[in-house]
């Protein structure tokens, strides 16, 4: 699947999941997170989950590259690997200052 051919799959998914997504963007939980109201407890659990999530999906990509045949799929996932462990990072980065904060 070429670069134009995945923009157009993007664009069509979008359009036909207009109305679930607008209920994702806006549900209490990311209007909370967005305006900055959302209780550190929630939020912790959020960082959490995402986490959790984040180091499967690095894992599941790091299998598919080692699997992965062609040049340029390889280079596709390993990219989409470091990105994911690039937010796994920033995660441990704020789990790291929030703990300094607690005892400091």
């Amino acid at each position: 699947m070429g670069v134009a051919d995945e923009a157009g799959l993007a664009r069509r998914l979008w359009t036909k999941f207009k109305k679930d997504t607008a209920l994702a963007q806006y549900n209490s939980f990311v209007v909370a997170l967005a305006a900055g109201t959302l209780k550190m407890e929630s939020f912790k659990q959020y960082m959490t989950q995402d986490a959790y999530f984040l180091k499967a999906f690095a894992q599941a990509y790091k299998m598919a590259e080692d699997c992965a045949d062609d040049d340029d799929d390889k280079s596709s996932i390993s990219e989409l690997r470091k990105a994911t462990e690039e937010e796994l990072n920033l995660h441990n980065s704020l789990a790291e200052v929030q703990l300094h904060t607690m005892f400091c």
